[in-house]
């Protein structure tokens, strides 16, 4: 089992206490635990079924994913479809507002064109106003000239301001144009969101039904491997014997035994248990220890999610392949990779930070060993 160098006689109490509480709830906790379920060697029946039942947990976990996904893009759109509204109202006030000043300048208009028109007969006609009656009616020619100057400037006056006024409406009737064509542009946008919002929405319904197809597929299925499943017998033949040739791909394995415990890596200190099963852990299933690093904490380690299948993690007795072994004892315990099971319930193990030299295993070194008794031994599943 796990000995750390630096341990001493208080945090064995320590420790010992927390053995027993987490025993205690473990007990407690693990009668509600889902059960792995084994397929006898050879019964293709059973291995299909486990396949298909992975498989569609497997797909109902990415459609989820999905579903998700394009419901977060719905979100964005009604954001969208918000602004959008505001940018209308907004054009439609400003329209408003030109449609008021378009008739106030045009009733001004007709105002200063009727008091310009009487100011002119007032001034200069009470009859006619062309030139040969204006003379007939002066004095002298610098009478004439004045009364002609004034006409003229009076014309003029006439002429510039309807100029001015007739701009102004050319240039309200421009901006009334300009707002009405943003009215119609997020009009226009806001159809074109609307659509995508209910094309996506459809979308979100279709991976969600196809979520819940495949989850009603796997539980066929796993009701079929109920049926099909194997429990292997627990064998309690002991430590097993050290096997060699096998492949030690723990990024550490050049710094052990020498950094035995200096630093953590993978959840644990490097040349240890923990540190080496995370490790394998994370290679063949892609997830991270984030459950702790003492094998107290692995056997509570339930309900984590696997990223590439979204499945969750659990525990109980029943060894298979590419678990994690947990043997509660002392005051760490003791975790193992599990590189395969045997017909008659035993483990084959790779593992780090075994003090049996009697077998050639070593304090914080490599160790592999064939046919270990799995009677007692917990298994923490990823699959």
């Amino acid at each position: 089992m796990v000995m750390l160098r630096s341990e001493n006689l208080i945090l064995k109490r320590v420790f010992s206490f927390v053995f027993v509480f987490t025993f205690l709830a473990l007990v407690v906790g693990l009668a509600v635990k889902t059960s792995a379920y084994n397929c006898k060697p050879g019964d293709t029946a059973c291995e299909s079924a486990k396949a298909n039942m992975q498989q569609n947990k497997t797909e109902a976990y990415e459609y989820t994913k999905k579903a998700e996904s394009v419901g977060e893009a719905v979100k964005q759109l009604e954001a969208e479809i918000n602004t959008l509204n505001a940018e209308i109202k907004e054009s439609e006030e400003k329209v408003a507002n030109l449609t008021s000043e378009i008739e106030k300048t045009e009733k001004k208009l007709a105002e200063n064109q009727s008091a310009l028109a009487e100011m002119l007969i007032n001034m200069h006609f009470s009859t006619d106003s062309e030139p040969i009656t204006i003379l007939a009616g002066s004095k002298s020619i610098s009478d004439f000239a004045e009364k002609q100057a004034r006409e003229d400037v009076a014309k003029q006056e006439i002429a510039a301001a309807s100029e001015r006024v007739k701009q102004l409406k050319m240039d309200l009737n421009k901006q009334k144009t300009e707002a009405e064509i943003a009215l119609k542009s997020s009009e226009d946008k806001k159809s074109l969101v609307v659509s995508k919002q209910s094309s996506q929405r459809s979308l979100q319904e279709q991976y969600n039904k196809s979520a819940d197809d495949a989850s009603a597929l796997a539980s066929y299925w796993e009701e079929q491997l109920k049926a099909l499943a194997w429990t292997p017998p627990s064998n309690s033949t002991g430590n097993g014997t050290r096997s060699w040739g096998a492949n030690n791909t723990y990024p550490y394995r050049y710094n052990c035994p020498q950094d035995n415990v200096r630093y953590s890596a993978y959840g644990g200190a490097v040349c240890q248990c923990t540190s080496y099963a995370s490790y394998k852990a994370y290679e063949k299933w892609g997830i991270t220890n984030t459950w702790g690093g003492h094998a107290y904490n692995y056997v509570n380690a339930v309900g984590y999610t696997v990223p590439s299948t979204g499945v969750k993690t659990y525990v109980d007795k029943n060894p298979a392949a590419n678990t994690i072994a947990i043997q509660l004892g002392g005051a760490y315990g003791h975790v193992m990779w599990v590189e395969g099971v045997n017909a008659d319930g035993s483990i084959n193990v790779t593992e780090y930070n075994v003090n049996w030299s009697s077998i050639g295993c070593y304090l914080g070194d490599f160790c592999s060993r064939s046919h270990v008794g799995s009677a007692g031994t917990y298994f923490l599943h990823f699959d």
